[in-house]
């Protein structure tokens, strides 16, 4: 029965909220909360199926979570490639299975006697492209199930290293067994896994105990909302950011015709778009599609890359009341 309820709420009309809510929400995650747990309270509040997620916290972690809300989750591939900014601890001294506070601790070993100065040579050393080995407890996914899953059913996979890029490493507070400090990386990077390797290479071992992430791409933690906030605000569309802001590309916004034929699959002149590189289309602020200016001819041109809102006849009488 809770399963037929759900399915009526979402299949509202497109007079009203649901399919036709579009926009990037940026929340503050609490501690305690997957991300998954947030993109259903989201589903609820705004009574859309569409919600997702630009880059997962995990339950330990506090901090910018960055939604795309209905067709806006067609453009997550983007906003997952933007570079984060964390603050962190690392507890040295503890090793655990999860490479964090609320693991299984695994050794222990006394970190009372490590220069400051050492500590800040092996640090310096995760600066720049690094190979990381991602954590058995993680969402990376094999033959469809989370790692984590498996890993809690006694089942660890063989997961190859990949590279990643610490582009800083800023040491805040040192105050022994723990380490406080500020990373910006690229995506992908594990700060479990960047404390568990610091703490093997000082040979104490070491596990994060705490984890904010105060900037995802282009938004900062002090543009986040509160997720209780808007959960109980019977008018939570006016939290959402329009779906281009985000990205960062320049924004055309074509005249009906022109937009019809767009996508439609059909390249159309821009007069007021630069020599190459993505665009995003907007009509009124919504963001319809992603193209491609590319020249031709002396010209410009646009050509269709993803298209978010192909019903514009609909569109057109919603944005026109």
């Amino acid at each position: 029965m809770k399963k037929a309820a759900d399915l009526a709420r979402f299949r509202k009309k497109r007079d009203g909220r649901g399919s036709g809510v579009q926009g990037v929400l940026i929340i503050d995650k609490p501690v305690g909360l997957t991300s998954h747990d947030v993109v259903q309270k989201i589903r609820r509040a705004y009574s859309v199926r569409q919600v997702g997620h630009a880059g997962t916290l995990d339950p330990i972690a506090s901090g910018v979570l960055v939604l795309l809300v209905g067709s806006a989750t067609r453009i997550a591939q983007y906003l997952q490639e933007d570079d984060k900014e964390y603050h962190l601890v690392l507890k040295l001294g503890e090793e655990t299975d999860t490479q964090d506070i609320s693991g299984e601790i695994l050794n222990e070993a006394d970190p009372s006697g490590i220069a400051e100065d050492d500590l800040k040579a092996v640090i310096d050393r995760y600066k720049g492209t690094i190979s990381q080995i991602p954590p058995a407890f993680s969402a990376i996914k094999r033959a469809g199930q989370p790692l984590y899953k498996l890993a809690r059913q006694g089942v660890r996979v063989q997961v190859d290293p990949r590279d990643v890029t610490v582009y800083s490493i800023e040491v805040s507070c040192v105050n022994l067994p723990r380490v406080s400090m500020k990373v910006v990386c690229s995506k992908g990077t594990y700060m479990r896994t960047l404390c568990h390797d610091i703490g093997r290479d000082l040979g104490v071992g070491g596990c994060m105990e705490s984890l904010i992430r105060v900037r995802s791409g282009r938004f900062p933690i002090d543009e986040a909302a509160d997720l209780d906030q808007v959960v109980n605000d019977p008018s939570p569309e006016r939290w959402l950011r329009q779906a281009a802001d985000g990205l960062g590309f320049p924004v055309t916004e074509p005249g009906d015709e022109d937009l019809m034929r767009l996508i439609s699959g059909t390249s159309i002149l821009c007069d007021d778009c630069s020599r190459d590189g993505l665009v995003s289309v907007t009509r009124r602020g919504r963001l319809i599609a992603l193209a491609e200016a590319h020249e031709a001819e002396g010209a410009v041109m646009l050509s269709p890359r993803r298209v978010l809102e192909p019903d514009l006849k609909e569109l057109f009488k919603q944005t026109d009341k």
